[in-house]
């Protein structure tokens, strides 16, 4: 009798909103009725308490009990995104698509590709909600920033200011703002991010973004004082981190530049943006011997990266191995020919769009 009092006292706090309550209740009707419906309220209690890794294990015990409950399943899975849990959010949410459609399935699965940095990903499963609900900004935010993600800015730039007209958001003028600096428009973009300034002079991504602005600009003196704000807001950015490693080194200042890039290298461990930057320190410093290792790894993965190429031409010359040296070059020469091809064939494609 006890555990039925307390069974309908969580029912009727949970349906007044009384969290706490509720849970209070659900932990005691929880003893002697261990079913999956006292499981999954009991989730709905914790979740708007906060106690999200709480809410996590009673809903995954709820869903162990009854493994078929579609409702369940999807509270787990917002639960975990909520939890910052993208990757057991996605296989949840995957699970449910195999079962059912729901829009809200893929909507969910775009977020949490978008976060896990899954971008072609997210970019499917967000598509397919725009397909189907093109006036769901949202969505269209979603889409939109991973477009950016993807360097896709023209596809990126009438979703972005879609979702801002139909509800605009610092994060939406942000992202706005990257996806201007993708098309090098840089005065609209700087427009964008004054608009945040205005009311947000704090706000997480502003101090990297008009740093680029400002690079693109040619504004190099200013460019780093925005840098330098951003990795003291957040040093753990690691494009904040690089950016301003790359401006000390045009200024010639090699070790400070390496300082930035020690941290950018334990955040992203083995990127090629930061063995680029180290071996074109080291070629400046007729290290060539140091740099070849480094512009080897960039040629592997980034094949198209041409400069890197060069350099690792020269650095070959440079140490006597003249074979690799011409090799090298001739690749180099070829790249530029087909990047040559690329712009006029480009060119003429505008020209037949022109009116």
């Amino acid at each position: 009798m006890r555990a039925q009092n307390a069974c309908a006292d969580g029912d009727r706090a949970l349906a007044a909103s009384q969290w706490s309550a509720a849970n209070d209740a659900y932990q005691k009707c929880v003893v002697e009725n261990p079913v999956s419906a006292v499981y999954s309220n009991m989730g709905v209690a914790l979740s708007h308490m906060g106690r999200m890794d709480d809410a996590v294990r009673s809903y995954t015990t709820a869903l162990e009990l009854d493994p078929g409950n579609t409702r369940i399943e999807f509270n787990l899975a917002v639960t975990l995104l909520r939890s910052g849990e993208y990757a057991q959010a996605a296989d949840h949410l995957k699970h449910l698509q195999r079962t059912g459609n729901d829009s809200r399935y893929d909507e969910l699965l775009a977020f949490c590709y978008y976060h896990l940095a899954s971008y072609p990903l997210a970019a499917r499963a967000a598509e397919r909600v725009y397909a189907a609900h093109p006036d769901d900004a949202a969505n269209a935010l979603i889409l939109g920033s991973t477009y950016t993600r993807m360097h896709l800015y023209d596809k990126a730039l009438p979703l972005i200011t879609f979702a801002l007209k139909a509800a605009g958001s610092a994060e939406g003028h942000l992202i706005l703002a990257q996806t201007l600096i993708g098309l090098h428009q840089y005065p609209a973009a700087q427009n964008e991010l004054q608009q945040i300034a205005a009311t947000q002079p704090d706000f997480p991504g502003l101090h990297e973004a008009m740093g680029e602005v400002y690079v693109g600009t040619e504004r190099a003196h200013d460019a780093e004082a925005e840098f330098a704000l951003a990795v003291k807001e957040d040093p753990d950015s690691f494009e904040a981190n690089y950016l301003l490693g790359r401006l000390k080194r045009f200024d010639g200042n090699f070790a400070e530049a390496n300082h930035f890039y020690d941290v950018a290298d334990r955040l992203h461990p083995h990127s090629p943006e930061i063995a680029y930057e180290r071996a074109e320190i080291a070629i400046k410093e007729r290290r060539f011997a140091d740099a070849i290792p480094l512009l080897e790894f960039v040629t592997r993965a980034e094949p198209d990266e041409a400069q890197a190429v060069l350099l690792l031409a020269q650095a070959y010359q440079k140490t006597g191995r003249h074979e690799d040296a011409q090799r090298e070059g001739e690749l180099y020469n070829a790249k530029r020919r087909e990047s040559h091809q690329q712009r006029e064939a480009q060119d003429q494609a505008d020209a037949g769009k022109a009116p």
